[in-house]
């Protein structure tokens, strides 16, 4: 999850002595559509083991945060002329929303645990949290870094390629130390990698390839990054036949159908709408569906609890102050 961000219809100017106006973009129903459907391939994978959906689920939610983080950073320039408001909305959109969940999964822990107020032992869990899920919040407000630079730096075909071809060795590396981890590394367990290495390795050529993909998209080159991604992914593949070796092609493609169809429809912007707190909610309420069909009534009704408890929690909670800003 993403947290994914809303896209904006409009470009700004283009730079230069002489900028001219750009035409305003089509709002794409479709894209808020894919953010939607990746927060449930997420509670899916969570419920029923369905890493096939999770992996690209996730990838998604990757791909429009860095996509779309790349169109504020460029909007926050024209308006403030240093982006800060950009550093200061992505604070509020990940982190305080971070803390916020930390703290009430922590209390959720302390209710069920059988160990309850056991002092932090392994550093790494603060980039975690109390729930394994909430690796993703920190890594989307680090991964920011990478933004300014791609929405400044990179502007022209040259450079677009030069950055696709970087994103290749990059992509390849990482992808092998997420392959190295295993299943285990999206555990919190004694697996060869402590968490959340893995899927930081595992997150960061997606999220990266998503910001190559708006420049692609706004110079008209988007084959360029596809290029990119179909290497990455062919040589991972050959290296370690794996699930996670294709998801960068995977989602590249996907997104790009996405992008390219042009549904409409205000219902799809209303949906999307509650992503985000699918994604954060889900676990508790996966949790209570446990509590009611107990560990051996299977995962669906589980997973059925977890979705359709975190829609209604979210609805709700978007309806009360202080705790709608959280989601």
């Amino acid at each position: 999850m993403t947290t994914a961000l809303r896209v904006d219809p409009v470009d700004l100017p283009s730079s230069g002595p002489n900028p001219q106006p750009q035409p305003k973009r089509e709002y794409r129903r479709v894209i808020d559509l894919l953010r939607f459907l990746a927060a449930v391939g997420i509670v899916l994978d969570h419920g029923m083991g369905w890493a096939v959906v999770g992996y690209p689920a996730l990838g998604l939610f990757l791909i429009l945060t860095a996509y779309f983080g790349v169109g504020s950073y460029r909007r926050a320039m024209g308006q403030e002329g240093q982006g800060g408001g950009f550093w200061s909305n992505r604070a509020k959109r990940m982190l305080v929303p971070w803390l916020f969940w930390c703290a009430f999964y922590r209390l959720v822990w302390e209710v069920v645990s059988d160990e309850p107020f056991q002092l932090l032992s392994d550093p790494f869990t603060l980039l975690i949290g109390p729930s394994i899920h909430l690796w993703f919040l920190p890594f989307a407000a680090l991964a920011m870094i990478f933004i300014p630079a791609i929405a400044r730096d990179v502007e022209r075909v040259p450079q677009l390629v030069l950055a696709s071809v970087i994103l290749v060795p990059l992509s390849i590396a990482l992808g092998l130390i997420h392959a190295k981890s295993g299943l285990e590394g999206w555990l919190i367990s004694d697996g060869p990698i402590v968490p959340p290495v893995p899927q930081w390795a595992f997150s960061l050529p997606i999220f990266i390839w998503g910001a190559l993909a708006a420049v692609a998209h706004r110079l008209g080159r988007p084959e360029i990054t596809l290029a990119a991604a179909f290497v990455s992914s062919a040589v991972l593949l050959a290296l370690d036949w794996d699930v996670a070796s294709i998801q960068l092609i995977l989602c590249a493609v996907i997104f790009e159908i996405g992008y390219r169809l042009r549904w409409q429809g205000q219902w799809m912007t209303d949906l999307a709408g509650y992503a985000f707190g699918l994604y954060l909610l889900h676990p508790f309420f996966m949790l209570v569906g446990y509590k009611i069909f107990g560990a051996d009534g299977g995962t669906a009704w589980p997973t059925a609890v977890a979705l359709f408890g975190a829609w209604g929690a979210t609805w709700l909670c978007k309806r009360l102050p202080v705790v709608k800003g959280m989601l």
